[in-house]
């Protein structure tokens, strides 16, 4: 009986926990034009980070390969969703992913395996659910695909006083 009143309690105190992820998901759904933070939270929750958007763009943003010079407002586009991937994820590409690094030969190795549709633009906006869609689908894509160390040991004080600002929010 112990055993059960406490597995509730435990149950009750862990709701409020899933349902903040729960809840920023939902609204990355809901937005027609999903952004850098979107994205980027999205990446940490794969990775079982538990963390704001906001710091889940500054963790993004170490890898020093963030195609969205705009900042964590920025909508993300196709090939900067395929251009991350392939390049912190360490998947293999073609002759010319290997030789140039590009987003737009990240999009075409990505479409080329069928992970895009095939009249997909590489400049399109995705909306918060096409988002939520590749992130799923590259996670089932790719099982062994591991996110790499970023090469940057801590996050640019580019962004530390947007931060301070949100943690003081958040209080």
């Amino acid at each position: 009986m112990k055993k059960l009143l406490l597995s509730g309690i435990l149950a009750l105190l862990l709701a409020p926990a899933f349902a903040q992820d729960a809840a920023v998901i939902s609204d990355i759904l809901a937005k027609p034009a999903a952004n850098c933070m979107d994205f980027s939270y999205l990446i940490a929750s794969a990775l079982g980070m538990e963390c704001t958007p906001f710091e889940a763009f500054n963790y993004c943003d170490r890898f020093n390969n963030f195609s969205f010079a705009e900042g964590p407002n920025a909508p993300v586009t196709v090939k900067d969703v395929s251009y991350f991937l392939m390049s912190n994820y360490g998947i293999k590409g073609g002759m010319m992913w290997s030789s140039f690094h590009n987003s737009r030969y990240a999009w075409k190795e990505m479409k080329a395996t069928g992970f895009w549709k095939s009249g997909t633009d590489p400049d399109t906006k995705l909306s918060g659910r096409d988002l939520v869609r590749a992130i799923s689908k590259f996670v089932l894509v790719y099982p062994d695909a591991t996110l790499k160390d970023p090469p940057a040991k801590e996050a640019s004080d580019k962004y530390l006083k947007a931060l301070l600002a949100d943690e003081e929010n958040q209080l």
